[in-house]
């Protein structure tokens, strides 16, 4: 049973890096789409219906930066429901340790999102 709960920890652990990873591309990938679409908008020969294009990968972006904050969220509070649950058999391991650090670290980090 012991095994059991540290392996959903670490497959926890490592869903929460990975959708923070996701977060932090986008976010990325958003930066360098305005950059872009301010290049579009200043190239005159540059078609009015291609910067709209652009405008629109854009959004599409933003809106998945907040898809990506709204799964991070649920899953921050999916991962805190399962440690309070197995609270009693936190034995004091690295695995513990790291789990409660993950979700202190991101919770910071997307609090302000």
């Amino acid at each position: 049973m012991v095994l059991d709960i540290k392996r959903s920890l670490k497959i926890k652990i490592d869903a929460l890096k990975r959708l923070e990873k996701d977060y932090i591309l986008y976010k990325k990938e958003e930066q360098l789409q305005i950059e872009k679409v301010e290049r579009f908008k200043a190239d005159e020969t540059k078609d009015i219906y291609d910067v709209k294009k652009q405008v629109e990968i854009l959004d599409e972006n933003k809106t998945m930066i907040i898809d990506s904050v709204s799964r991070v969220t649920a899953f921050l509070v999916q991962f805190s429901e399962f440690l309070e649950e197995h609270k009693d058999e936190d034995d004091g391991s690295e695995i513990w340790k790291e789990s409660y650090d993950i979700i202190d670290q991101i919770s910071t980090k997307f609090l302000g999102e």
